[in-house]
């Protein structure tokens, strides 16, 4: 390569003072396809940047998800168009033609010209020798009938943009309509979703704060607490409602975990995997913070921000320890004590992917069948600090059945001390509800899912352990 592509703060300074978007999307889009790195980490050191010049990167953020997003049709296009294999190509060459594709693909009002012409300038500076074929590549899908980039006319795991790892699970597990339907809820732009505590604020109080600092909110779907919000996001840590009011954001369905759990006040909690903190710190103002929670996790960094948390919300029922989770069954004198253990295990985040589009390149079907082991591993060992009558939570953020009934199902077969209960009487009133949804929730178990729930995949389970034992 000609130039050293680099991801240093100069290096981003230099782009965003020039206004140099795309060139700035380019190696941020290197770093994620060709370094491992992770999007919103990626998008978080550039905005960063890019408040000391007081500019907007909302175009580099659009083109960097939307080009990640539909990496899997942009190179089915590419191959299908040009008779070129994307993932054969130079790094360098790969990143600009995905982030070309995009634009013209799927970009809003960005002429063909503009989308080539800087790609292959991008192309000259750091593999000049590349740039006679990318120009080639883009200038023919250009060219193309409009009719052959008409994507709907392909099948539908193309048309969301879903590898036939992941669709294949939706389309086992869902059926085919509705792997589709969960397919394009996916690529819908992501809610932002707050959870406040009502036991201290009213929901207008936090509106009214939100609306001081431009962000709009509004009722979230299901859970009384919570807020979706819009608007002027970017601050959000630096707002009133933020470092006041201490709203937390989070996921409506991992809200709805810790609504399952149903802690008590007085209960003595187990929060697996527990970081950063967002069921922890539920689960303590559902309580009216009078319980006592013991919150685990493997990383020591992540264990500090439970804790960073807790102060923030001023939470004062919760101790944090750095531990893996399949361990805690080695602290015999605190088994069988907790009236609550929660599980939110490691898992494939398939529920995530809207939010998460990295998921959509990187998840395999090996690194789905690795994590089986580990959940259950973790279920097993935690189990065993459940009292008699107590309950424990099994969930994950995946759509994917292998993870989430097939474990539960395998739990109850090989511990006949636990039972699953139904949680119809823990369910939100106004949540989505069909017959099938209902006989679930009467065993035990929930499956939010993108399109009927309008919100992050999530599973949840609610078991208990026999009283006489």
């Amino acid at each position: 390569m000609k130039n050293e592509i680099r991801f240093k703060k100069k290096e981003i300074l230099r782009l965003i003072e020039q206004g140099n978007d795309r060139e700035l999307c380019f190696i941020m889009l290197y770093e994620v396809y060709e370094r491992g790195a992770f999007s919103n980490l990626v998008i978080k050191k550039a905005d960063k940047a890019a408040r000391e010049y007081g500019k907007s990167l909302d175009f580099v953020r659009a083109m960097l998800y939307g080009t990640i997003t539909y990496t899997f049709t942009i190179d089915f296009l590419v191959r299908h168009i040009v008779k070129e294999a994307v993932e054969d190509m130079d790094p360098v060459s790969r990143c600009a033609v995905r982030m070309a594709v995009w634009q013209m693909q799927f970009g809003d009002n960005i002429p063909d010209y503009a989308a080539c012409d800087s790609a292959v300038e991008i192309v000259k500076k750091y593999n000049p020798k590349a740039s006679g074929f990318v120009n080639a590549v883009l200038r023919t899908y250009a060219k193309a009938p409009a009719a052959k980039k008409f994507i709907d006319q392909y099948k539908p795991g193309i048309r969301v943009s879903l590898k036939p790892e992941i669709y294949g699970i939706l389309k086992n597990d869902f059926g085919k309509q509705r792997a589709f339907e969960i397919g394009k809820a996916f690529l819908e732009p992501p809610k932002v979703t707050i959870r406040y505590n009502a036991n201290k604020y009213t929901r207008e109080e936090i509106v009214v704060s939100l609306a001081k600092d431009g962000i709009a909110a509004v009722p979230g779907r299901f859970i009384d607490c919570c807020l979706e919000i819009s608007g002027n996001l970017k601050h959000l840590e630096a707002t009133e409602a933020f470092t006041r009011y201490g709203v937390f954001v989070q996921g409506e369905g991992a809200m709805l975990a810790s609504v399952i759990a149903s802690p008590k006040a007085g209960d003595k909690i187990l929060d697996c995997c527990a970081a950063p903190g967002g069921k922890t710190t539920h689960m303590a103002e559902l309580t009216g913070d009078d319980c006592e929670i013991t919150a685990l996790d493997i990383n020591e960094s992540r264990t500090e921000l439970i804790r960073e948390n807790c102060a923030r919300l001023g939470i004062n029922t919760v101790e944090t320890i750095c531990m893996d989770a399949s361990k805690i069954s080695k602290d015999k004198d605190h088994r069988k004590s907790f009236d609550v253990v929660l599980c939110d295990v490691p898992c494939s985040g398939l529920g995530l992917i809207g939010k998460k589009p990295d998921i959509r390149e990187r998840m395999t079907f090996d690194n789905m069948e690795a994590l089986l082991p580990v959940q259950y591993d973790i279920l097993d060992h935690a189990c065993k600090m459940v009292r008699p009558g107590g309950a424990l939570i099994y969930c994950t953020c995946t759509l994917n059945s292998d993870e989430n009934q097939e474990q539960v199902t395998r739990f109850i077969e090989e511990h006949k001390n636990f039972h699953t209960v139904s949680i119809l009487e823990y369910l939100p009133h106004n949540i989505y509800m069909d017959n099938d949804r209902r006989e679930d929730a009467s065993k035990g178990m929930i499956t939010l899912c993108p399109d009927t729930d309008g919100c992050e995949g999530f599973f949840i389970c609610r078991m208990e352990r026999d009283k006489d034992e």
